[in-house]
């Protein structure tokens, strides 16, 4: 009976040591059971350090350490049983897995977030994300939800900074309520409000050109309308253009466009103070484009077509003679395959 009792005894020991050790039997069974549940705070971590490319400056932002920060990207990770982040790579760069993952992250944060919204306290409060252009992402903006919420005190605001491409995507996903987007073709059947812009070619005060090198052009990171159609107008005339300077800040392509690193293409109406219209330049006159503004499909709330009416009221060049506003109507559809952000 005592050698059964010590063997027993021996055996619990033993298993116990390999439970400890995250090794086993045990362990085995416990890392093959199929994880169903994520924690949306190792998420948000992830996403935080992706965007921020920095494991210290997503530490500040999520107030916690950099230790912590650390231990929730491998706590992830484990759980997912993929590496996320590219180890090879200098500084912050993601796996081809990574990046998967970080646009579902990005979606299920998202509606997270709108889930908090609508079962906070104020029962009242009604949460509008809406999509603009980085270029947009300023006073004016500012100015217009201002003015909004003075209409409509329960609104809150989320705003997401994007491209056409990614902007109508978000809507067909939910992910967002409203955009605002520069549009090529004319979108009779999609938008809520539309008009036209005229764009510009835009330059430093000491910006010249080489006529027999290609033509260096500055544009956002997700290579927006501007640049396609002021690449096209290029290639019309026989001259290549290069695209020497991306970024999402709309104050870095100014700068770089101030410096003399390249020129840009913007609505004449929105042309910053630091730069100049390049309108006698060795350059194609440029097409005008549409702005429209998108309603998400499944959007039934009242309040939203009538923010869009005002977006509109507010944004179109109503002081322009001749100018082309259409209302198209409160309920659209838009394009079952938006084109994928670049």
């Amino acid at each position: 009976m005592r050698i059964f009792v010590r063997q027993l005894t021996l055996a619990a020991l033993t298993v116990g040591r390999r439970f400890a050790r995250g090794g086993g039997v045990i362990a085995a069974n416990y890392k093959g059971r199929r994880m169903t549940n994520i924690p949306t705070d190792l998420l948000r971590t992830f996403v935080s350090v992706v965007e921020l490319r920095s494991f210290t400056r997503a530490a500040k932002a999520q107030g916690m350490t950099q230790p912590a920060v650390s231990a929730q990207i491998r706590r992830l990770q484990s759980l997912l049983g993929v590496e996320l982040l590219d180890k090879r790579a200098p500084g912050v760069s993601l796996t081809a897995r990574g990046e998967r993952v970080l646009d579902s992250a990005r979606r299920m944060l998202s509606v997270n977030d709108h889930i908090v919204q609508i079962a906070g306290c104020d029962s009242t409060a009604q949460l509008v994300r809406v999509g603009v252009p980085g270029d947009c992402m300023g006073d004016e903006l500012a100015r217009m939800l201002a003015a909004s919420r003075t209409r409509w005190p329960n609104l809150r605001f989320t705003v997401e900074g994007g491209g056409q491409g990614r902007l109508l995507q978000c809507l067909t996903r939910d992910e967002i309520d409203i955009a605002l987007t520069l549009v090529i073709n004319e979108p009779q059947d999609t938008a809520h409000h539309y008009w036209t812009e005229e764009l510009a070619w835009v330059r430093g005060k000491s910006t010249t050109l080489d006529p027999d090198a290609a033509v260096p052009l500055v544009a956002y990171k997700d290579v927006c309308v501007c640049y396609r159609v002021g690449a096209a107008a290029l290639a019309k005339t026989g001259r290549a253009a290069e695209l020497v300077f991306r970024a999402t800040s709309s104050k870095a392509l100014r700068t770089a466009v101030a410096t003399g690193l390249g020129i840009m293409i913007v609505p004449r109406r929105r042309i910053p103070a630091e730069l100049t219209a390049w309108d006698d330049g060795p350059l194609p006159p440029l097409p005008p484009v549409f702005c429209g503004i998108f309603v998400r499909e499944s959007a039934n709330n009242e309040t939203l077509h009538q923010l869009a009416e005002q977006f509109a009221m507010t944004l179109r060049p109503q002081a322009v003679a001749g100018e082309r506003i259409t209302f198209v109507s409160p309920r659209i559809l838009l394009p079952a395959a938006a084109p994928p952000p670049i």
